[in-house]
């Protein structure tokens, strides 16, 4: 008889059950969470978004000059711009911004139950911050004017305090317990740290607190600030668009932020590029400051040597050697300046990854054959980036492109070293030959022999001179001409919206979590929940047929409810009772019914005094016995006096006559508990009650009795023997789903027949309340 307790079919309309038992903590836990939600939108600060976009140059630029020292400034573009995205992000792009855009102190007021920043018209102004105590960092203080000074105090969050409560941290404190009165203007210091606060106007009257924020050095305000705030990304993919996105609770902040990133990030691309040029300016300029030296002191070494000796011009021999020592030593000096850029490149080759930007300067050396290895080398390096996109640097082909790229890069660097030797040989043969002539110079007779080198060092350090200065002009030009590699395709733009801060989206998922978090904490309570609930559950635990359900109803005194009020659910209840009853036992001529249930309260008498008059009310004659005798409360529903009853019956005082009261419905009678005897047991196991019952089933169509709980007195065991119709109450919320195992073992053992189940004050059919305003106790 007894179904598994634990049914595993878990259907829909299980779950409408569930959520519609526990609806009113399912909707308390919602709105909770809900209220937690929108109490976090509110006290989180609204964020405003401006943003611009880049473009990165895509063709490479060089420096068309003949001249070779021109060749060695050149502009390249990456052709990934995953390396500007990221440069974009580092410290050292964003420590300039820091320098203008002060975020060392921020300051907030109060508006309504939160703080809001404030950036422009503070009223104060903190400078000269020196931290001694880093734990300060990040901390909000409190400034509370107070006459012509102040007092800064800190005052700790309530979830600071929580912490404290359950994890015994430790409750941050400025150790001001004097509260020091400060004054503006005037040096503050304290363990934490020095500063100085002065207002910023002394005509508007400051009477409400300033909160504010000191944020520490640059480095630690782009780590805890700017780092989480701005977002650089790749416009689309495959183009060359960058979009710089920074967030900030202040928009014309965010907008300035977004408008200095790209200022300085421009600025140092073309401080880069010029880098080299500028370095090559330096040499030009340090070379021709000292070949000015020497051109001066070589020709005043020769104007007056031409004085003293009355020599205008050496002779046609001396003007030789003259001009083949000139040649000689400014191919000399050509030669220490290009031997000066070919290490410049050497150098390059061994601390950049992309070499295309050696490409003029090897062109104007002649390096045809390096400059064919630098193609390929590019070739390979782009088809690795590409396979990098799909595969890991453990695929074979990428493996394959990587040693190739090495192979060449060596025979870069090995032909750079070639060329670097070449020149050191060509210097030691321009060297030999400078001697030679030298040599030869000898022969001259000393005066011209001096005139001659006067006159040499003179030519030498004026072509230099006239070299150099011309190199200068050059470069400077170059410099100026200089274009960064990036292009602002739309300034820097905010729309004074806040953010969402996916608000709704917030809402939503706070009371989506409080309702499926409400529910599972439903389902569990369901679980382990041992009380029978709804119709349902009983027809999951037993095949015991089910007579009806009550709803349910409260109710002060002790009436019949379907006489007062013939139209309510209630009443409709019991006629579904009746019909039920009529169906099951339309063949008896008199059918003895018996009202009993597990425990007290269950209301057993309410519902055995309202089915006996709505039998009544379908023109059966009925009769309704009050056999709870040891606390009976039958007799109060029909005003009828209980001083003679079944108890005086069953011990022999009156006859089956004299103890039947007729009620003021016309059908319906009446046998009240009598007096409370002493042994209730024993009289109820009288011979005398058989022999009412036959006789009563002459008289009546149904008779009714009103028992006491049969889980508690065993007194009700015993008239089940007599009855035709055994109906057991189960109270919603009140009975145990334990009580059905005990029914259907009682059943087994007694060899019960004919018993059903009422389940009694009923919530779930939504037809009322019912309840009774009387207690029930057995002892």
């Amino acid at each position: 008889m007894n179904k598994n307790l634990n049914n595993n079919n878990f259907t829909f309309k299980d779950v409408s059950t569930i959520i519609n038992r526990y609806k009113l903590s399912i909707l308390f836990i919602t709105i909770l969470f809900t209220i937690i939600g929108y109490s976090y939108i509110y006290f989180k600060p609204n964020f405003y978004s401006s943003y611009a976009i880049i473009k990165v140059k895509p063709t490479i630029k060089s420096n068309k000059s003949e001249d070779l020292i021109n060749n060695t400034i050149t502009t390249t573009k990456p052709k990934d711009v995953k390396e500007d995205i990221t440069l974009l992000k580092t410290f050292k792009i964003n420590k300039k911004v820091l320098k203008e855009i002060d975020y060392s102190v921020q300051y907030f007021i109060d508006n309504g139950y939160k703080k809001v920043e404030i950036y422009d018209n503070i009223p104060i102004e903190i400078k000269n911050i020196k931290i001694l105590d880093s734990s300060i960092i990040g901390k909000r203080l409190t400034l509370i004017p107070k006459n012509s000074g102040f007092y800064i105090k800190y005052i700790n969050s309530f979830k600071e305090k929580i912490k404290n409560r359950l994890f015994k941290t430790k409750l941050f404190s400025l150790e001001d317990k004097n509260s020091t009165l400060y004054h503006y203007g005037k040096k503050i210091k304290n363990n934490y740290f020095t500063l100085i606060i002065n207002r910023k106007s002394v005509i508007n009257k400051m009477d409400k607190p300033i909160h504010f924020i000191i944020n520490g050095k640059r480095r630690d305000i782009f780590e805890k600030i700017i780092k989480k705030n701005l977002n650089i990304t790749q416009l689309e993919k495959d183009t060359s668009l960058i979009k710089i996105d920074f967030k900030d609770t202040i928009p014309s902040r965010a907008k300035l932020y977004v408008d200095k990133l790209i200022e300085n990030f421009i600025k140092e691309s073309i401080y880069n590029k010029n880098h080299k040029n500028i370095k090559t300016l330096k040499f030009i300029t340090k070379e021709l400051n000292r070949v000015k030296k020497e051109l001066s002191k070589s020709e005043q070494k020769l104007e007056n040597y031409q004085k003293s000796k009355s020599i205008v011009k050496p002779s046609v021999q001396g003007t030789l050697f003259i001009k083949k020592l000139t040649d000689i030593e400014s191919k000399i000096s050509e030669n220490r300046l290009k031997k000066r850029v070919i290490v410049d490149i050497i150098n390059f080759v061994g601390n950049n990854y992309n070499l295309t930007a050696i490409a003029p300067s090897l062109s104007k050396l002649g390096e045809n054959s390096t400059l064919k290895l630098i193609k390929q080398l590019e070739e390979n390096q782009q088809e690795k980036e590409k396979l990098s996109l799909e595969y890991t640097d453990e695929h074979p082909k990428i493996i394959s492109l990587e040693t190739q790229i090495e192979t060449l890069r060596a025979k870069i660097k090995f032909n750079l070293n070639s060329l670097n030797n070449n020149i050191d040989y060509q210097n030691k043969n321009l060297i030999e030959q400078k001697n030679s002539y030298e040599n030869r110079l000898e022969s001259l007779p000393s005066e011209e022999r001096y005139i001659v080198n006067i006159k040499r060092s003179y030519e030498v350090k004026s072509r230099m001179y006239e070299y150099l200065l011309k190199k200068k002009a050059e470069n400077k030009i170059i410099q100026f001409a200089t274009f960064s590699d990036y292009q602002i395709i739309d300034k820097a733009y905010n729309s004074n919206i806040p953010l969402s801060n996916k608000k709704n989206i917030i809402l939503l998922m706070s009371a989506l979590i409080g309702f499926i978090l409400a529910f599972i904490l439903a389902f569990l309570r369901n679980s382990f929940n041992k009380n029978i609930y709804n119709k349902e559950d009983i027809k999951k635990i037993t095949d015991i047929p089910l007579y009806g359900d009550i709803p349910f109803l409260r109710q002060k005194k002790y009436q019949l409810k379907v006489v007062t009020n013939p139209k309510s659910p209630f009443t409709e209840a019991f006629r579904s009772l009746r019909t039920n009853l009529q169906f099951m036992h339309k063949n008896r001529d008199a059918t003895i019914i018996l009202i009993t249930s597990m425990v007290a309260n269950e209301g057993k008498t309410t519902v055995s005094a309202n089915l006996a008059k709505i039998l009544e009310m379908a023109k059966y004659k009925t009769l309704i016995i009050n056999l709870d005798i040891r606390k009976p409360t039958l007799h109060k529903f029909f005003n009828i006096d209980n001083s003679i009853g079944i108890s005086n019956y069953l011990d022999g005082q009156f006859n089956e006559i004299e103890i039947i009261q007729p009620t003021e419905f016309e059908r319906l009678d009446i046998i009240p508990s009598g007096s409370i005897p002493d042994n209730p047991s024993e009289l109820i196991l009288s011979t005398r009650l058989p022999m009412l019952f036959k006789k009563l089933k002459t008289v009546y169509d149904y008779i009714i009795v009103d028992t006491a709980p049969i889980g508690i007195v065993a007194d009700t065991k015993t008239i089940i023997k007599y009855t035709d119709l055994n109906l057991i109450l189960l109270k919603e919320k009140v009975a145990k789903k334990e009580f059905i195992s005990t029914i259907e073992n009682m059943i087994l053992q007694y060899q019960f027949e004919n018993v059903g189940l009422i389940l009694n004050a009923s919530k779930t059919l939504n037809k009322g309340e019912y309840g009774y305003g009387y207690s029930y106790e057995y002892k």
